[in-house]
């Protein structure tokens, strides 16, 4: 009898071959897991992780909830530090799961790992496996269930958290293929909410149905082993069967690995992954033609359809929309070189100066960037200033920081110790930082943990 896509998937994430633990690939987590330390470091401290923190019910467990003193059990760490890490839209990137990875796998590891008393090398091997697992999932689904509406931080993270779980606690095929036809059932997260406090949650509400799926497959929970590709299954109702390829989540395994191809991308500005290219092609011109705000008269800001709709927010209401707002994110790098985590407070997005610059700031979709540029991140700016110069800019496809273009070792503590000292003294956030920096070392990541927990 032919194996089930969930039992083939299983197969997959339970039997890695030795390529998927390189030292670059080490190293690529490693920095990945700093950055989503430090960002859950900083989101700690908004209502959003607030709110979740006080609507949860907490009881007393193993489990640290970063940059807080509360301590619980795995389901509620996921979803706090989770919804934590995402709050401030600051995390990393990858292209084939069209979303966020990091949110998704490392709160829910973290809350397994306490539990399991588990060593950073554990952990950084179950990311690797995580982020391999939610790319070729992300790959099946293609860009059109991004196109959808649906959220793959949370449709496709879920898959790869579940990945990163099953193999920490080493459970074995049978069961991992059980949790990953639970999560089919637990996976959801709409675009439509993007701007909003819920779009941060669709990462804690990954991890934490991740831990459940992990911990209720090992009990003997069951669910239908052909939940992907039966009819009424994830690929038909996320999807549609006739769009949906499923063989590409099965091909081609840390071949190469996918956190080095394309790799994982990490954020040097707080602000939805798409709007990116455009704050860089305005620094370019701007260092490139040496202007400044009173000689530029208006900013043309072209994308393909898709992206434009999603950033076409010519009056954002608060500092979540704002993060979006290709208008407000433009006239901040005019203002103040490039936005920072300052900028998106509710005071300084409405801010009269700032709003009067975003005047200047006209989006629009590219008469020339068709259905093909979809799947990339990117587009053109035209500068015109007073004088009636006209200076071009345009970028292909850049996700972030990717491996084409990676921020420092400087740049990425800088982001780091500026995140965490939301929540912790500096001396603290240093520690943190060390420890993180050699997590391959931590014999045990509860001792760390307990750092992220402020003192002051």
């Amino acid at each position: 009898m032919a194996l089930s896509f969930s039992e083939q998937f299983a197969e997959h994430i339970r039997t890695p071959p030795p390529n998927a633990v390189s030292d670059a690939c080490l190293a690529a987590a490693t920095r990945a897991i700093l950055d989503t330390v430090g960002v859950a470091l900083a989101g700690a401290a908004t209502d959003t992780a607030k709110i979740v923190a006080r609507t949860a019910s907490f009881a007393d467990g193993p489990c640290h909830i970063i940059g807080a003193t509360q301590q619980c059990y795995p389901l509620n760490a996921a979803l706090v530090n989770g919804t934590a890490a995402h709050a401030l839209d600051f995390d990393d990137m990858t292209q084939n799961m069209m979303g966020h990875p990091s949110v998704a796998l490392v709160p829910a590891l973290f809350a397994l790992g306490e539990q399991a008393n588990a060593s950073g090398r554990e952990i950084l091997q179950a990311y690797l496996v995580g982020f391999e697992t939610a790319c070729k999932l992300g790959r099946a689904v293609t860009y059109a269930h991004h196109d959808k509406g649906w959220h793959g931080t949370a449709t496709v993270g879920i898959f790869g958290a579940v990945a990163a779980c099953c193999t920490l606690l080493k459970h074995d095929i049978a069961v991992t293929a059980q949790a990953l036809a639970i999560a089919a059932s637990l996976a959801s997260g709409l675009r439509a909410n993007f701007g909003t406090m819920s779009k941060p949650l669709h990462a804690g509400h990954a991890g934490q149905n991740a831990v459940f799926a992990t911990l209720a497959a090992k009990e003997g929970f069951t669910a239908n082993p052909h939940a992907f590709e039966a009819s009424q299954g994830f690929f038909d109702v996320y999807l549609g069967t006739d769009i949906a390829r499923p063989e590409r989540a099965l091909d081609k395994w840390y071949d190469p690995p996918e956190i080095l191809d394309p790799g994982v991308c990490l954020k040097l500005y707080p602000s939805g992954a798409h709007t990116h290219p455009f704050i860089e092609m305005v620094r370019s011109i701007v260092a490139e033609h040496s202007l400044n705000i009173d000689m530029i008269e208006r900013i043309d800001v072209l994308s393909q359809q898709s992206r434009h709709d999603h950033i076409n927010r010519p009056a954002p209401r608060s500092g979540l929309e704002a993060k979006w707002s290709v208008h407000y994110l433009i006239a901040r790098t005019l203002m103040d070189g490039w936005p920072k985590l300052a900028h998106f407070s509710d005071d300084a997005t409405n801010a009269p100066p700032i709003r009067a610059l975003m005047g200047r700031v006209h989006a629009a979709a590219h008469p020339d960037m068709d259905a093909s540029w979809a799947d990339k991140y990117g587009g053109e700016v035209i500068i015109t200033t007073t004088d009636n110069q006209r200076h071009h800019a345009k970028i292909e496809h850049m996700i972030a920081r990717g491996p084409d273009n990676p921020m420092s070792d400087g740049e990425l503590k800088t982001k780091f110790l500026d995140c965490a000292m939301r929540s912790l003294s500096e001396d603290q956030a240093e520690a943190v930082y060390t420890d993180l920096e050699n997590l391959a070392e931590i014999e045990t990541v509860n001792t760390l943990l307990g750092k992220t927990q402020p003192t002051h």
